[in-house]
């Protein structure tokens, strides 16, 4: 028996010393006129985030990504029609949990993609 628990101790051991992921808890997303940043925007599959966008205009945006707010696993909050709508200097987070894959998004609103208002989500 001692010897089992002296396996246990050291494969614990080694589980705990296991370097953390750098994925982070919260990522915050800056919408402005007319960009997002961080531009792209790099999550890990499967692991869970909080992504808190910050509109840092005086005009209303949204951000915009179909695929990705459909294939994530939303565990917090919610991306109504898939997008995150946002009035003036307002800020809104979600949590998920996203699936593998490499997503566009833009704000939908009248021009703004066409004015530079569009982002690459990368989920490696």
């Amino acid at each position: 028996m001692p010897a089992f628990r002296l396996a246990a101790a050291a494969a614990l051991s080694t589980l705990l010393a296991a370097p953390v992921d750098a994925q982070p808890a919260q990522l915050v997303v800056q919408v402005y006129s007319f960009g997002f940043a961080p531009h792209p925007i790099h999550l890990a599959a499967g692991k869970p985030v909080t992504l808190s966008f910050v509109n840092q205009s005086g005009s209303g945006h949204d951000f915009s990504a179909p695929g990705f707010f459909r294939d994530a696993k939303i565990t917090a909050g919610s991306a109504p029609d898939d997008e995150i709508e946002l009035r003036p200097h307002e800020t809104k987070s979600i949590t998920l949990v996203p699936a593998r894959g490499t997503y566009q998004a833009h704000c939908s609103h009248f021009l703004h993609k066409q004015m530079g208002m569009s982002d690459t989500i990368v989920v490696d």
